[in-house]
């Protein structure tokens, strides 16, 4: 699948199953805080997208390293309590529109590399 192809597909999904502006998305478009889809919405919204694209994935995984809390603990990050309420234990990637084209066109899940 060409990778133009694939991006619109992707965009269309998004679109479709939440919002945003198609102009507005690129490769570097983060699911959280640029479209601002965040905590259970963002499992949700993960979940649809394996499904939809009919993705490959270990059905134990943890997807919240993708996402932060929501709601009324807006200010206290669930992730600190179990490392120690040290925040700079906890791994957490911005998920983007390039990796989830790339999980398309792989057709399985890949994590997110650590790039710092």
């Amino acid at each position: 699948m060409d990778n133009k192809n694939t991006f619109d597909k992707l965009v269309s999904f998004i679109i479709r199953e939440y919002w945003g502006n198609k102009d507005k998305m690129n490769l570097n478009t983060t699911i959280e805080k640029d479209l601002g889809i965040t905590g259970t919405d963002g499992i949700e919204f993960l979940e649809k997208f394996l499904s939809h694209f009919n993705i490959d994935y270990q059905e134990d995984r943890e997807w919240q390293t993708y996402f932060g809390s929501e709601g009324l603990i807006l200010f206290f990050d669930w992730r600190w309590l179990f490392n120690g309420f040290k925040k700079d234990r906890v791994k957490y990637f911005d998920l983007t529109l390039e990796h989830l084209v790339k999980v398309i066109e792989l057709g399985y899940w890949i994590d997110m590399e650590d790039e710092k």
